[in-house]
């Protein structure tokens, strides 16, 4: 095997050994330098080769090093996607399908003050016990949770199926027995869809938060960071609150 042989040979396996761990990867180009110093008679050998097994290892070491600091870096609300949303700019991003429901489980375990969700419609095949769960999780942590919900028909009114007062029902206890974060539930007429996540960000769009559990239709939403529409959005779902019920006591 030629020198240049050898090169390659300490250049791979320290590379292959560093990213299984960075010690292994060190000892490894401490083997072959030992190797160089105890079996090769020339100085310029000794340097080569030593050089080769330490720049393999640094490389090595600062690639992996970069990834992971790439993967951990801080993330709020703000730049922390649910899975599968499809980013169209730094700014802003599509959520479509399923994915809303990601958006939802992923909103509820990561808000830190307040969450606003606004629906249309309710549905217990939504605000089911795994749904309660997490909106129990929310309030024990502090989160206050503002619902609102009540699309009218043509005559102006909101009419409550059984699904939706089952829903309704469960909403209610479950924000009974928190004694931290306060759940608001209004009635109001609306057809926005909303989910706003402590002012930074928030998801707007075609679908029914509470209530569409079979995606039969295409669903698309935008999802946006940008702080002043946020503020804008939340106040504006906010107005014209009627009906409003209070349930747990805030700390």
């Amino acid at each position: 095997m030629t020198f240049l042989h050898y090169q390659l040979v300490i250049f791979i396996s320290v590379l292959c050994l560093t990213r299984l761990h960075r010690r292994v990867g060190a000892v490894a180009a401490l083997g072959w330098t030992l190797w160089s110093v105890l079996t090769l008679k020339w100085p310029g050998f000794i340097a080569v080769q030593t050089f080769t097994a330490w720049t393999s290892w640094y490389g090595t070491w600062c690639s992996l090093r970069q990834k992971v600091r790439a993967g951990n870096a801080p993330q709020t609300a703000d730049n922390k996607a649910a899975p599968n949303a499809k980013r169209t700019s730094a700014k802003s991003s599509l959520v479509q399908g399923r994915d809303h429901h990601n958006e939802l489980t992923h909103a509820l375990q990561i808000a830190k003050k307040e969450l606003m969700i606004v629906s249309g419609w309710l549905s217990d095949r939504v605000v089911n016990d795994r749904f309660c769960g997490l909106l129990a999780s929310a309030l024990e942590r502090g989160v206050n949770v503002h619902i609102a919900y009540g699309a009218s028909d043509r005559d102006r009114q909101h009419r409550l199926s059984d699904t939706a007062l089952r829903a309704l029902s469960s909403l209610e206890e479950t924000g009974a027995q928190s004694h931290k974060g306060r759940l608001t539930i209004v009635k109001r007429a609306t057809h926005e869809k909303c989910l706003i996540v402590d002012k930074r960000y928030a998801i707007v769009g075609s679908f029914n938060w509470l209530a569409n559990a079979h995606y039969r239709d295409k669903e698309t939403s935008l999802r946006t960071h940008q702080r002043n529409v946020v503020i804008e959005l939340a106040a504006a779902c906010r107005r014209e609150d009627t009906r409003q019920t209070n349930v747990g006591n805030a700390a």
